[in-house]
């Protein structure tokens, strides 16, 4: 198309070389006008091509379980929806320095309706330091940028023990980030502020995540990354559900570190957290460990993770059904086993399959909100999943 648009106003001025003699001023000039006009329009085709990225990703998952549970969101029934999902990003560059970054994401599970992940206008000072303002990601987890791309992660599904804690996974506000070297460690600097409004569901309603501001540090060393991060925010109802009012400026804060290996054959990784919430809502500590090896396209994987809250002791004695409700929703303790493998059909297509088993609930529901009346005390599930980039 290049070519074309190139080739066509040379074609143009040789034809005019046999006519020239007949036309009159006036015939010339419009003629050289029309083919500086073509010429233009193919710079700006050209420009406009230099200036915008597009790409997406794809996963397409399928789920089932031994019981109703509700781990992962699977059941007995095998689920083609839970987990799927279509994403596609783009940014345009304003100048060399500032650009505008989008991405969009339909989730089978939200009956594949379309949401803003990603809008953020984002501008590098050249000096390591870059500033973004808009709709952002929470970077709470050391997978927390590549959360929605399946394709960017080991597993078949990210740990639940941990990766479900906040359930929040962009906000509106604006973030600082600076990279820089200190020797041989590549060290990357995070701090942000913002808010966000989401629907938790039919047991809390709509929260209100109210100034959201906290911090995260990355460190890079040969095949090793050390990450720490702390988040804070408030919360308030702002639509109750079946628990109406349930947060009333409730102060809570995040708390995590991970430390990951990759020498490119064996892969490590683990994160810890905690988190804790003014009131009734659980206080946690959870945390996960893979192991992963490399053998030509295959990578086969374990997984240990756990999931635990602190605070069941405020909410031991109920003495009234709200009361009730609130112990058997936010008692939780569970630990789950998973053995998967991740194979790369090529450079931008993989499949992978997982069994995790879900096991220890003790007297609790394992966190699992199908699970609050405590019929099932574990559960297995059986997972196939296809990722893409394009």
């Amino acid at each position: 198309m290049k070519k074309a648009f190139i080739m066509l106003p040379l074609a143009v001025a040789c034809a005019s070389q046999f006519a020239i003699a007949a036309t009159t001023d006036a015939q010339r000039l419009a003629q050289l006008e029309q083919e500086l006009a073509i010429l233009k329009e193919a710079s700006s085709y050209d420009s406009l091509s230099d200036r915008m990225t597009i790409n997406g990703f794809f996963t397409g998952k399928v789920g089932i379980a031994n019981n109703d549970a509700g781990y992962n969101g699977y059941d007995k029934d095998a689920d083609f929806s839970e987990g799927s999902k279509l994403g596609l990003q783009g940014s345009f560059a304003l100048t060399e320095q500032t650009k505008i970054v989008a991405q969009l994401v339909a989730r089978g599970s939200d009956d594949w309706s379309t949401e803003m992940e990603w809008a953020f206008l984002s501008h590098d000072f050249d000096n390591g330091f870059v500033t973004r303002i808009g709709r952002l990601r929470v970077p709470l987890y050391m997978y927390s940028d590549y959360l929605e791309v399946g394709y960017a992660q080991p597993w078949a599904t990210p740990p639940t023990e941990l990766y479900s804690i906040v359930p929040l996974s962009s906000f509106d506000g604006v973030d600082a980030i600076y990279d820089f070297d200190m020797g041989d460690v590549a060290v990357t600097l995070q701090a942000s502020y913002g808010h966000a409004d989401r629907d938790t569901g039919e047991l809390l309603g709509e929260v209100d995540y109210k100034d959201i501001l906290g911090a995260s540090a990355s460190f890079s060393y040969e095949d090793w990354v050390f990450r720490s991060t702390y988040y804070q925010t408030t919360l308030d109802t702002t639509k109750g559900g079946q628990i109406p009012q349930f947060f009333n400026d409730a102060q809570s804060y995040f708390a995590g570190v991970g430390l990951s290996y990759d020498n490119g054959s064996l892969l490590a990784i683990s994160e810890f957290a905690v988190s804790d919430v003014e009131g009734d809502y659980a206080d946690t500590q959870s945390g996960y460990i893979t192991l992963g090896y490399r053998i030509s396209d295959f990578t086969p994987y374990v997984t240990y993770a756990f999931l635990e809250t602190t605070d069941d002791s405020d909410r031991a004695n109920p003495t009234n059904i709200t009361e009730g409700t609130i112990k058997a929703a936010f008692n939780w303790q569970r630990t789950a086993y998973s053995v998967g493998t991740r194979y790369d059909i090529n450079s931008n297509l993989a499949l992978k399959a997982d069994v995790t088993y879900a096991t220890d609930f003790g007297d609790t529901s394992g966190g699992l909100t199908p699970n609050i009346a405590g019929q099932n005390d574990d559960t297995l599930v059986y997972t196939l999943s296809f990722d893409a980039v394009f």
